[in-house]
């Protein structure tokens, strides 16, 4: 599949059963993500008030050996491809990489609630299946990041200290997350175009619904390119 065929596969609307996509539990370490000239770890916990970042706080407080970010070696290599791809002087920013589960659960469960409190009237299923199409439900499918997958990214430019503008934040349960979201300026979605573009190139699959989100080895990835199985399960640290 050449870079062409990845964006236009990225641009798919496809109702697709990941479940199907059964894994062969491959062995691939989770290893720790340092930061490089091209690379800027900056874990979503270091961000004030940010949601999902607050529960990895929590998180680590109670573990506080899980002191990083983290991800599958494999993984790690085509993200090192990725931000080498990017501009000079731009670095790829590591907001998150693998998730314990008790996290993605968590995550899950405040996804819905919050939109039950935005969305008075609406029943818990239905709540729950709009958290679904951000979170990964752990007891339907292998969720990305719980499986050391998934990598949550944005770009820095390293020489005025300034993020670039993809026309939402991250983490945002709204449809201006998802990749190709119409409503934005032509600057935003030219960067949000970069930034999928080294992605894809790298071999990483990306995310309908999340900008920020590329994935190796998961079940979206074993769609994204074909293949029968996904790699990896769940893992913890």
């Amino acid at each position: 599949m050449n870079l062409e065929e990845k964006l236009q596969r990225s641009k798919s609307n496809e109702s697709v059963d990941f479940s199907k996509y059964q894994s062969i539990n491959k062995q691939d370490p989770l290893v720790k993500i340092v930061s490089t000239d091209k690379i800027l770890v900056a874990p979503n916990w270091t961000i004030p008030g940010d949601f999902e970042g607050g529960m990895y706080a929590d998180y680590i407080a109670k573990h506080p050996e899980y002191d990083g970010v983290y991800m599958r070696s494999e993984l790690l290599k085509r993200v090192e491809l990725a931000a080498k791809s990017l501009p000079d002087l731009y670095q790829l920013v590591i907001r998150a990489g693998h998730r314990p589960i008790a996290v993605q659960r968590r995550l899950l469960k405040e996804c819905a609630a919050d939109y039950k409190r935005d969305n008075p009237g609406v029943s818990d299923e239905e709540a729950l299946e709009h958290a679904r199409d951000f979170v990964s439900d752990p007891d339907i499918t292998l969720p990305p990041h719980v499986c050391g997958a998934a990598v949550d990214v944005e770009i820095i430019d390293s020489s005025t200290g300034e993020y670039l503008d993809f026309g939402s934040g991250m983490d945002e349960d709204n449809e201006r997350s998802f990749l190709y979201y119409l409503n934005l300026t032509e600057k935003q979605k030219a960067n949000r175009l970069m930034l999928t573009t080294a992605m894809l190139d790298a071999g990483l699959a990306s995310c309908k619904t999340e900008w920020w989100r590329f994935s190796y080895g998961d079940q979206l990835w074993a769609w994204f390119y074909g293949k029968e199985d996904s790699l990896y399960n769940p893992i913890e640290l």
